[in-house]
């Protein structure tokens, strides 16, 4: 055996061994530390759209048992832990339906990144008609373009989430297009908008799936957790009429604890929807369902299952060495091996000791080798199957040893 393969030994069962002690350590709060702190990141994701993409993978990642989990009454549901993108429970999650007031999700989205908070929306004669659920708005008023997200999403008033798209989008129809583009953006293979609001209409469609991955991308703007996490709001227009105090629609966020999000939505054709979220130690879970008998409890069932029941292994950080790689022609230097991702996976808590991980490093680095090379790789097993490969980077150039 080579000196490089037998340093690539030494390296994987002493990761392993760090991987399962980190795990068994703080096994019971549901996030297990990383091995490290986080330091830089070294990765450049291009992007083919006006969007920044700083999501870690392309699509969500199914638990092997995804299919097992508790009962519930909606027609659809998924749950997915947020940080990792995997799937612990799902039903029917591709089967294409309709969203209801779920869509107003997109609607904050695009009208944070796309708006600006501070600008003052006059509501049209047109917005102030849209039917359903509504905010009373009256045409003619003026409110700060924050202060209509907030109270459109708390209260799901179409009026409201027609204001802000006239708004941001300078009618509805070009918000529109904005929506399917931010859909495109994510990756939301099964979603398509035709209005800021979610009243039936040809064409407006989504999938739990799509909707969780959607909830997702949300979260990574702080202004959208702030929003969707606030369980009342005090509500007036800037000149003349009365203020309000304004409830959140989602009863989950005064009965589940941890509950952060997100929204409710109904109609006759959709049923009664919910988006949830939950986070409770750095862990946060989404549940979502479509077409359900009982939405809070379904959720909230979804939401416990999966604190009860999962915890997330955080197998390295970003720019944080894992394994040193030999350099120079008689291996006198090393280098530090880091990837340029966060890496963590979430098992069952009884599969934790079953999670592991192996560094390969497929050469003897040159001694003038720079920072950033790629030279090698970390798999990540689960019982022996990989579930997962990341490059490995130097983090710096070689330095003599000892």
């Amino acid at each position: 055996m080579s000196s490089v393969e037998e340093s690539a030994g030494r390296v994987l069962a002493l990761f392993a061994i760090l991987v399962l002690l980190a795990a068994m350590a703080t096994f019971a709060t549901g996030v297990i530390a990383p091995l490290a702190p986080a330091r830089t990141s070294i990765i450049d994701v291009p992007c083919a759209t006006p969007y920044v993409n700083p999501s870690p993978y392309d699509e969500l990642v199914y638990h092997r048992k995804y299919a097992e989990g508790p009962s519930v009454s909606a027609r659809a549901a998924i749950l997915v832990e947020a940080s990792t993108g995997a799937i612990l429970y799902a039903r029917n999650e591709h089967e294409i339906r309709e969203p209801a007031s779920i869509t107003k999700i997109m609607t904050a989205i695009v009208a944070i990144e796309r708006g600006d908070l501070a600008d003052i929306v006059k509501v049209s004669a047109g917005a102030a008609r849209v039917g359903g659920s509504s905010l009373g708005l009256a045409a003619g008023q003026c409110y700060k373009l924050e202060e209509l997200i907030r109270a459109t999403m708390l209260r799901s008033g179409n009026d409201g989430a027609t204001a802000v798209a006239e708004h941001v989008g300078g009618s509805v129809a070009g918000f529109v297009e904005l929506m399917n583009a931010r859909a495109a953006s994510m990756g939301l293979k099964h979603t398509s908008f035709a209005n800021p609001h979610g009243l039936s209409a040809p064409g407006h469609h989504s999938t739990a799936y799509d909707i969780a991955l959607m909830c997702i991308w949300g979260f990574r703007l702080r202004k959208f957790a702030d929003i969707v996490g606030c369980p009342e709001l005090w509500s007036s227009p800037l000149a003349g009429g009365q203020p309000r105090l304004a409830y959140n629609t989602n009863r989950l966020l005064w009965s589940l604890a941890g509950a952060d999000g997100v929204k409710t939505g109904t109609t006759s054709k959709a049923g009664h929807c919910l988006a949830a979220s939950a986070t409770r130690d750095g862990l946060q879970f989404i549940a979502v369902v479509l077409r359900s008998g009982a939405r809070f409890h379904d959720a909230s069932t979804l939401l416990e299952y999966g604190f009860a029941n999962f915890v997330r292994v955080d197998v390295a950080k970003a720019g944080e060495p894992v394994a040193d790689a030999l350099a120079g022609r008689r291996g006198a230097a090393t280098a530090g091996l880091a990837t340029a991702r966060d890496v963590s996976m979430v098992v069952r808590r009884d599969e934790v000791d079953q999670l592991d991980a192996q560094v390969i490093v497929a050469e003897r680095l040159k001694a003038n080798t720079k920072a950033g090379r790629h030279s090698g790789w970390l798999r990540v097993l689960f019982d022996d199957e990989e579930v997962g490969a990341y490059p490995l980077y130097t983090v710096e150039g070689p330095k003599k040893r000892g």
